[in-house]
């Protein structure tokens, strides 16, 4: 430890199906040598963002790897700039991509990161876990820290929800509930933190043919159908549906059938719906209601993951993440409401600013273990 480095350079990347971010971060790595052996590799909170770089989509099933690569290396060397600094080698890196669920999936990746020479140490994920850890890391460091006494173990129980384009929830369960803790009295911003072998589970994320409930696209496609359902009845249309088609580039509802039927289906457009859903939902009841069906399927989602990993109520963290869950959204505060109704409460909810910041972590979390590793 004696002759460890004072500073590393992390690289954390978020690619997602809209957009790719990169951040790159200043890290000093603490390890307790009393419990290297035992407790894998520990943090504190010296970790510092130095840059941010973004870029364009990058889920590989939507534009392909070569495109998520270029985008890839486009929002690192973004990064880089911000930082006044010329591109070089990481010491870590940790890469998060939508639309590699599978670990097989996520091999070609950290090859392609190797070969790219973009770090020492490679980390490869799918774009659900660094939720957590941005979760964990806000409400730790940003959000007042002394109201979450004890917070990395409850991060550990948790259910994170993501909501863009499409849903997808995730639980994880700490298997070791047993364990000696500190107490409350002991921990602080100080304390390190560290990353244990959870149990996992995964609910929704079936896309959007099969699911994808609750989501922007849902809300888009259930707005689309309530123009084409006021057609058929000979209602006049609403405001809401004469933006919708305004929106769409429709002048009329039978103008739809072509605007949707298309190759590719263009679901970011009618994901994007989900904005005028909620503009018109304090004016509109068939916008209110429409926000209202998708914040009780959402719920239902993390219901389910929450039960079938076995978090009871009040006994986990819940974090939010994705384009109609960011700011602001209607949906948040209606989520927490069903979830109490359905005596599933969490014992802290948190909406995350900065997902990209979970992969630096995780990427500052790679010191010790393989070289390249693959979640």
């Amino acid at each position: 430890m004696a002759n460890a480095p004072l500073k590393k350079l992390v690289i954390g990347v978020d690619a997602g199906g809209s957009k790719t971010k990169a951040c790159i971060a200043l890290a000093h790595p603490q390890v307790q040598p009393s419990q290297e052996d035992s407790a894998g590799i520990q943090w504190t909170e010296s970790i510092r963002a130095i840059g941010e770089g973004e870029a364009g989509p990058g889920n590989p099933r939507s534009v392909g790897f070569e495109t998520v690569y270029e985008n890839v290396q486009a929002a690192i060397r973004g990064a880089f700039q911000s930082a006044g600094m010329p591109m070089r080698k990481a010491d870590s890196i940790c890469v998060c991509m939508a639309g590699v669920g599978r670990s097989d999936q996520r091999i070609p990746v950290a090859s392609w990161v190797e070969q790219s020479q973009l770090a020492d140490r490679i980390r490869v994920s799918e774009d659900v876990t660094p939720i957590r850890w941005a979760a964990l890391w806000e409400t730790r460091y940003q959000h007042n820290p002394c109201m979450h006494t004890n917070s990395h173990r409850l991060w550990n129980n948790s259910v994170t929800l993501i909501s863009g384009t499409g849903s997808i929830v995730s639980a994880t369960k700490d298997q070791s509930p047993d364990r000696i803790e500190e107490t409350d009295s002991q921990e602080n911003l100080c304390t390190p933190l560290v990353e244990q072998e959870l149990g996992g589970i995964r609910v929704g994320g079936w896309g959007y043919i099969l699911g994808d409930e609750g989501s922007g696209y849902a809300i888009g496609l259930s707005a689309l159908k309530e123009v084409c359902r006021a057609h058929d009845t000979g209602e006049s249309l609403s405001p809401l549906h004469r933006a919708i088609l305004k929106e769409m580039e429709c002048e009329s509802p039978i103008d739809l059938i072509p605007r949707v039927y298309t190759n590719p289906i263009p679901r970011p457009k009618i994901a994007s719906l989900y904005q005028l859903v909620v503009h018109f939902s304090n004016s509109d009841l068939i916008a209110s209601k429409l926000l209202e069906y998708a914040a009780a399927d959402l719920a239902e989602l993390i219901v389910s993951g929450a039960s079938r990993i076995g978090l009871k109520a009040s006994e986990y963290c819940l974090s939010f993440s994705g384009g109609t869950l960011m700011g602001k959204s209607p949906l948040v505060p209606a989520i927490l409401r069903h979830l109490d109704q359905m005596q599933m409460a969490p014992a802290i909810s948190h909406q995350v600013s900065e997902p990209v910041i979970g992969a630096v972590v995780m990427g500052s979390l790679v010191e010790r273990g393989p070289r390249i590793r693959v979640d």
